[in-house]
C-alpha cells in the first residue's frame, strides 16, 4: 500500500514539473515574441523618421536661395494721397484717383510683383539675399486720412504692403484730413502698413538751423517710438528739403534709412540702392496720369538687372 502510495506521489510530482515546465515555456515564448514585436515596431518607426528626415532634408536642399552678384536695386514709389471726387480735399499733383490708384496696384499684381514691407525693403538693401526678382516698395507721404480710408482697404484686398510716413504735430493737434492715432495702429497691426517719420511739422529741413532739424526729427521720432511702440529708423524728407546737417543729425539720432523727393534738392527718379547712401534713397514719383503700361514700364530696369545679378543657391 506504501509502495502504491509514493508511486502516485510520484507520478503526481512528475505531472506537476511537467504542467510548470509548460507553463514557464509559454511564458518564455510570449516574452520572446513580445520582445520581437516590440523591435520591429520600434524599426519602423525609425524608418519612417529616417524617411521623414530625408525628405526634410531633400526639400530643405532643393529649395533655392536667391543672392545677388553685386548690391540689389529696388525701385521705391512715391504716393502722397488717393482720392476720389467726393473727398473734400485739394486736387493737386500729388492726388492720385482712386481708380487709377487701384489698376496700378492690379498691374503689380497681375505681374507677379512684390510689395515688400520696410523690414524686407531694409534687409533688401543691405544684404545680398533677396525674396524674389520683382519687389517693389510702396511709400505715402504725409499721413492723410485717405491712407486709411482710400488705401488701406485696397492693400487688404490685394494684400499689398506699404509705408506712411507720417507728420505727428499733424496727428498729435488733430488736424482735419489727416490720421488719427487709433487708425495708425489699427494699420500698423494689420501689418500690411509700416510708419516712419515725415518730421513733426513738415518743415523744410535743408532751411533750417541744425537746433531746429534736431528738434523736429527727435520729436517726431519719440511720437512715433511712443505711440506705436517701435523704434522708428525711417525719415522721409518734408518738401525733398535736407542738407549735411540733416544727414548727421539723422545719423546721430537712429535713423537708418531716409527716403527723398524726386525732382528736389537735386534728387532724381532711379532704383534704390546701398550705394546712394541709405539716408539718400531715390523714389519714383507716382501721378495720376501714370498708367499701369507706364509703371510695368518704370519698374523694368530693376527687374532685369536683379534677376541678371542673381545666383541661385
Amino acid at each position: 500500500m506504501k509502495r502504491k502510495d509514493r508511486r502516485k506521489k510520484k507520478s503526481m510530482t512528475k505531472i506537476l514539473l511537467l504542467l510548470l515546465v509548460l507553463i514557464i515555456g509559454g511564458i518564455v515564448y510570449v516574452f520572446l515574441n513580445q520582445k520581437q514585436a516590440d523591435k520591429k515596431a520600434e524599426n519602423s518607426v525609425a524608418n519612417i523618421a529616417s524617411k521623414e528626415k530625408n525628405t526634410v532634408s531633400k526639400n530643405s536642399s532643393e529649395k533655392k536661395v536667391l543672392l545677388s552678384k553685386d548690391e540689389n536695386h529696388l525701385p521705391i514709389l512715391m504716393y502722397h494721397y488717393v482720392t476720389s471726387n467726393s473727398d473734400e480735399l485739394p486736387q493737386d499733383s500729388n492726388n492720385i484717383d482712386i481708380v487709377a490708384f487701384e489698376n496700378q496696384l492690379k498691374a503689380l499684381k497681375e505681374n507677379n510683383y512684390k510689395t515688400v514691407s520696410a523690414a524686407e525693403a531694409q534687409q533688401l538693401l543691405t544684404k545680398k539675399e533677396k525674396l524674389d526678382n520683382k519687389l517693389v516698395w510702396l511709400t505715402f507721404d504725409d499721413g492723410s486720412v485717405t491712407m486709411y480710408t482710400r488705401i488701406f482697404p485696397l492693400l487688404k484686398k490685394y494684400n499689398m504692403h506699404a509705408t506712411s510716413f507720417i507728420i505727428t504735430d499733424y496727428v498729435n493737434n488733430g488736424q482735419g484730413g489727416i490720421l488719427t492715432w487709433d487708425q495708425i495702429k489699427e494699420m500698423k497691426e494689420s501689418g500690411l502698413v509700416d510708419f516712419g517719420s515725415h518730421t513733426a511739422q513738415h518743415f523744410d529741413l535743408g532751411l533750417q538751423t541744425a537746433e531746429q532739424q534736431q528738434e523736429e526729427l527727435l520729436k517726431s521720432k519719440s511720437d512715433l517710438d511712443k505711440e506705436l511702440n517701435q523704434n522708428t529708423d525711417m525719415i522721409c524728407y518734408p518738401a525733398g528739403g535736407y542738407n549735411q546737417d540733416t544727414l548727421n543729425i539723422a545719423d546721430k539720432l537712429g535713423y537708418k534709412f531716409g527716403v527723398l523727393d524726386p525732382g528736389r534738392n537735386g534728387a532724381i527718379e532711379s532704383d534704390a540702392k546701398e550705394s546712394d547712401g541709405l539716408l539718400m534713397l531715390p523714389r519714383y514719383r507716382m501721378l495720376d496720369t501714370t498708367t499701369p503700361n507706364d509703371l510695368l514700364k518704370m519698374l523694368e530696369q530693376s527687374t532685369v538687372y536683379n534677376t541678371e545679378n542673381t545666383i541661385e543657391k
